[in-house]
């Protein structure tokens, strides 16, 4: 134990070995065990964005840890900015870590240390990294991380679509990338995806039609035969021409799904995509988002019998610090209860102003969503996603 106490992190990838999967904060406290900390309460996002679920639910004291809303509590304060905040409550130290993978954004620690320096300080952020693998290798044989981000019951539908995602977030070499689905207990078509090989980042948005269980399960297939071609080497026609294929297999009526495929060189930020039926994407520089790119769409993907799902290929050289937001129609169609669409021009006018704020990927996707929400006052008709790319360049190195 002596040994392992000057090793803090290296305890707790032991201590996880043989721990139950579903003991995630028993496991964690053996990392914090040599700072004497106490009370400590893991908080795990919840599918909505807003609120900060606590866990275990009463502290060895008795006291009952209360749910932290991102806008306005200290936990959301650390979970925004992701950096370690600590406040002194008498003689003790209350403190709050961000629970981060890469750009991911899991959750908070919170726990109570006798002291807080430099050293506790650069610990904490060390064992926020480490908690994010703890969760995300538990999450494979436990329930328990996707239980806990639950506010409300989940409808199977959404069930398959969550499962079905890539992380919310991801970073590296300059490149950020975040998406959202809502309504996030219901989402039934929606879905995005991406993944990064050898220099270059695919991305794609889907918008399955309807709503609900059945669209659920072709965004699976579609999903599926994306991730086989691009696996396969496929260029983006390809991609898409598969796709289209596996989609006209599915059973039943006729199904479609928009779609938008894109590909991106990380080093140059040379970008490339294509429309299936799909919205084009905003692009934004410096504030201003860029005219409406002019370009030819194919038909959606599961109606190649009616046209070529091939569409025009765009190429665009971002600059650094271009972000580019690509979304489906549940965003700009959403209605008040006057009738009143939240449409493309208040999108690209926040879109804008969320540049200019410099605020991180995943805020600008959370602040977006929730203003198209706020503007519907209710739960929308239809899915609404955001998957938004800031591109700022590799570090130079040497």
């Amino acid at each position: 134990m002596e040994e392992r106490s000057h090793r803090p992190i290296g305890g707790l990838l032991l201590a996880q070995q043989a721990a139950a999967p579903d003991a995630i904060v028993e496991t964690l406290m053996v990392a914090t065990a040599p700072l004497g900390a106490t009370d400590l309460v893991l908080y795990l996002i919840d599918y909505e964005h807003i609120a900060l679920m606590p866990h275990p639910d009463v502290l060895p004291h008795g006291e009952r840890p209360e749910v932290a809303a991102v806008d306005g509590s200290m936990a959301g304060r650390a979970f925004q900015s992701a950096t370690v905040l600590a406040a002194q409550r008498g003689d003790t130290w209350q403190v709050w870590v961000p629970v981060l993978e890469r750009a991911n954004k899991l959750g908070v620690l919170a726990m109570n240390v006798p002291v807080f320096d430099e050293s506790v300080e650069a610990f904490c952020t060390e064992l926020g990294l480490a908690a994010a693998y703890l969760i995300m290798a538990s999450a494979h044989y436990t329930d328990l991380p996707h239980l806990l981000r639950r506010r409300k019951d989940m409808d199977l539908a959404a069930e398959m679509q969550w499962s079905l995602l890539p992380p919310l977030s991801f970073t590296s070499a300059g490149t950020t990338l975040a998406g959202l689905l809502e309504p996030a207990y219901e989402v039934g078509g929606d879905c995005f995806d991406y993944a990064v090989n050898d220099g270059v980042l695919d991305m794609s948005i889907f918008d399955a039609m309807g709503h609900g269980l059945t669209s659920s399960i072709l965004a699976s297939l579609i999903v599926g035969a994306y991730r086989h071609g691009r696996r396969a080497g496929l260029d983006l026609p390809a991609i898409a021409t598969s796709a289209d294929a596996a989609a006209r297999s599915f059973p039943g009526p006729s199904m479609f799904a928009t779609a938008l495929l894109a590909r991106m060189r990380l080093d140059t930020g040379h970008l490339t995509w294509m429309s299936c039926g799909h919205p084009q994407p905003i692009i934004v520089r410096r504030g201003n988002t860029l005219p409406a790119v002019q370009a030819n769409p194919g038909v959606p993907i599961g109606l190649g019998m009616l046209g070529s799902v091939v569409g025009t290929l765009v190429e665009v050289a971002l600059e650094p610090g271009d972000g580019v937001l690509f979304y489906t129609d549940g965003i700009t169609e959403a209605r008040n209860p006057d009738g009143e669409y939240f449409g493309e021009d208040r999108l690209r006018d926040l879109l804008g102003r969320e540049h200019l704020a410099e605020v991180t990927p995943q805020e600008v996707t959370r602040r977006l969503v929730r203003s198209a929400l706020d503007h519907a006052q209710v739960r929308p008709p239809d899915d609404a996603t955001l998957l938004y790319l800031r591109w700022d360049a590799p570090h130079a190195t040497g």
